[in-house]
């Protein structure tokens, strides 16, 4: 046999057990009959429909917040959002080091 041919049979035999294993793990751990996979033609209806959800309780006085306050720029407006603020102030420059003189002897 050459070397392919075995590299191939090996793959293909790994994937095999593996798929097997698989398929009895999920078998093992299911409540479900594996013979039972095939629908039935007798249907009971299945569960009923679930509880609506609650409705909210409303509360508070709604929007807008009593709090908020309007932008101080609008979005839709005409120009440049940069142009609404001012621009921050640059850092000042460093001051320079002072001068060592020179330590007399």
């Amino acid at each position: 046999m050459s070397g392919e041919l075995l590299a191939l049979l090996l793959t293909f035999g790994v994937h095999v057990v593996g798929a097997a294993v698989l398929v009895s793990m999920i078998l093992r751990n299911s409540d479900v009959d594996w013979r039972s996979w095939w629908p039935h033609d007798d249907d009971d209806g299945g569960s009923p429909p679930p509880d609506p959800p609650p409705t909210p309780t409303g509360g508070g006085d709604g929007l807008p917040l009593p709090d908020s306050a309007p932008a101080g720029a609008r979005l839709r407006g005409p120009g440049r959002l940069a142009d609404a603020y001012p621009r921050p102030e640059r850092r000042p420059a460093h001051v320079p080091a002072p001068e060592r003189e020179p330590v007399a002897d």
